[in-house]
């Protein structure tokens, strides 16, 4: 049985961690930690949890988790996993940081774009990225996965096989995405009111996650991707709806762009090729761990058009997490989150 340590495990990222691996047959949660709710047992600080796990919240500490843990999943929003991670593996144990401090390779970047210096640059080149459709054989073995973001596992997985096909220009990407309020946290989905009846696009100037689809983006292709990403945010409690648009690099029919699409995810578990756009929708993904993917071409102006859905939630974070616990620990990676639904 895997001993599995969550951190921030009274945010919606740690509830949905724990909700899923309480049923998993092959992991077992052995250690939560809550800094603003240590002493309090978790099923009493996430009400949903009752009757299926009993165990007292502590403050997030290496040797602890090192004695109850083999693996520990931080969901953290914040640079405590700075802090925590070098001990961990130190200790032995493998981590999955569902933050976003060990998914730029460039400590650059990352200071400029989470606004403080990175104080674990050694780990940088050593962490994988946590896409299993991109990098499942480097996840197998590594002590420290980088979960990816939300907005760009949807991003990356729609255009990440067209780059690396060269169907695509590596420039001039536009991508518009639509999230539900959970991606802000238990805090900012608080927040749902201000936005009920409305929709608003935020974070125009520049948005964090925009660093690591040009990084993920550009490894697929070969060189370097700039795109321009501007998000909004929707009434929904959660979901993620992304549609791009990309110039072709070369002629290409639709039934090109598709079958291209369908040989890179033929096998994959958890992404799903729709035949167009039209079939691309939160309502088939919500609850789960896929995302649905789809390729169009609008030939009158020339322009690729790539859609993608997911749920933040889960694809987006808490169970892709488990799909790299599954990897890393050599197990079937649909094992405990086949059937997710509304976790």
């Amino acid at each position: 049985m895997i001993r599995v340590a969550i951190t921030g495990a009274s945010g919606l990222v740690g509830e949905c961690l724990t909700r899923v691996l309480v049923d998993h047959p092959a992991a077992e949660v052995t250690y939560v930690g809550s800094r603003s709710s240590a002493g309090r047992d978790i099923a009493d600080v996430v009400p949903s949890l009752k009757g299926q796990i009993s165990l007292a919240c502590r403050e997030s500490d290496a040797k602890e988790i090192a004695a109850a843990a083999d693996v520990a999943i931080l969901a953290h929003k914040s640079a405590e996993s700075l802090e925590l991670t070098p001990k961990l593996l130190d200790a032995g144990v493998r981590v999955i940081d569902i933050g976003g401090e060990f998914r730029l390779k460039d400590p650059a970047l990352y200071k400029r774009w989470y606004g403080q210096d990175h104080t674990a640059t050694v780990l940088l080149a050593e962490a994988v990225y946590g896409l299993p459709e991109l990098h499942r054989e480097q996840i197998r073995t590594a002590r420290l996965v980088a979960n990816p973001g939300c907005y760009p596992t949807s991003v990356v997985l729609g255009l990440a096989p067209l780059l690396k096909a060269g169907l695509i220009q590596r420039d001039g990407i536009h991508i518009a995405s639509s999230s539900g309020l959970t991606g802000a946290g238990r805090t900012g989905a608080r927040a749902f009111i201000d936005v009920n009846e409305d929709m608003r696009p935020y974070a125009l100037g520049g948005h964090k996650h925009v660093p690591e689809m040009e990084q993920e983006l550009g490894a697929a292709a070969g060189g370097r991707v700039t795109v321009t990403f501007v998000p909004h945010l929707i009434p929904l409690n959660r979901g993620i709806l992304s549609t791009m648009f990309a110039r072709p690099a070369r002629l290409a029919d639709a039934a090109e762009l598709h079958a291209t699409l369908a040989r890179a995810y033929a096998g994959e578990p958890f992404v799903r090729v729709r035949e167009g756009g039209g079939d691309v929708c939160i309502a088939n993904v919500r609850g789960t761990n896929f995302c649905d993917v789809a390729v169009d071409l609008s030939e009158s102006t020339e322009t690729v058009i790539v859609t993608s859905a997911l749920d933040n939630m889960l694809k987006g974070a808490a169970t892709q997490a488990i799909q790299n616990l599954n990897v890393m620990f050599g197990l079937d990676e649909a094992t405990g989150i086949r059937g997710v639904r509304g976790s």
